[in-house]
């Protein structure tokens, strides 16, 4: 008999992660009474001295975040990965170190010369991920190459 899931990461991006994504892992983490594990990759300049976020509003979405998860009583733990690689890769090591069994991420499409100057970290996660990768798409304005 398979595993069932009991560790779910979401990719949550301080400033961009829509409510799609982080609803699409609580909903996960609900069906499978998962541990949800909301992870985000940062430059080391986005915290304070106390080791906060800096950024006024991506901490206003981040509380608001945790508060949502308390509320539904999902069990959660938040890390913010001091960036060491790319995000897709802090992501996929952080899944390989916690035994993540499931990973929620966002992605938007971009054209060629966003992705190139972008990157995209979805890509990354999907093609080295230890575990299946669950990906909510981010509508955005139709692109034309």
């Amino acid at each position: 008999m398979a595993e069932s899931v009991q560790r779910i990461l979401v990719g949550y991006n301080l400033y961009f992660t829509s409510d799609e994504v982080t609803r699409v892992a609580m909903d996960h983490a609900k069906a499978f009474g998962a541990r949800l594990y909301v992870v985000s990759s940062i430059v080391g300049h986005s915290l304070d001295r106390d080791g906060n976020v800096a950024n006024v509003k991506a901490r206003a979405r981040l509380d608001k975040l945790k508060q949502k998860l308390q509320q539904e009583k999902i069990d959660h733990e938040v890390h913010l990965i001091v960036r060491q690689d790319d995000p897709g890769i802090d992501l996929v090591r952080f899944a390989v170190e916690h035994k993540i069994d499931e990973m929620v991420i966002g992605f938007k499409v971009r054209s060629t010369i966003g992705e190139i100057i972008f990157g995209s970290n979805y890509r990354t996660m999907i093609a080295r991920a230890p575990c299946p990768v669950v990906t909510v798409h981010v509508p955005g304005e139709p692109i034309e190459d």
